[in-house]
């Protein structure tokens, strides 16, 4: 979920930034759009991250058990 959360982000940052070409007063979609397309980047970075450290432990864990036996 946070993968496909991080890729959600980043297009819609680069929909913003480079897509719309409208110019609303008081906001600056092409700032907006980079926030988001980092903030994708950086949920993404994360997640894998994460996954990485779970996949650390579960297999010191499956190996800890086989010890047991």
């Amino acid at each position: 979920m946070g993968i496909g959360l991080g890729i959600f982000l980043f297009v819609i940052g680069a929909v913003l930034s480079f897509g719309i070409t409208a110019e609303i007063a008081g906001l600056d979609l092409n700032a907006i759009g980079t926030i988001f397309m980092a903030a994708g980047v950086v949920v993404v970075v994360l997640t894998i991250i994460l996954m990485v450290v779970r996949r650390d432990r579960t297999r010191q864990a499956v190996q800890d058990d086989s010890d047991v036996i």
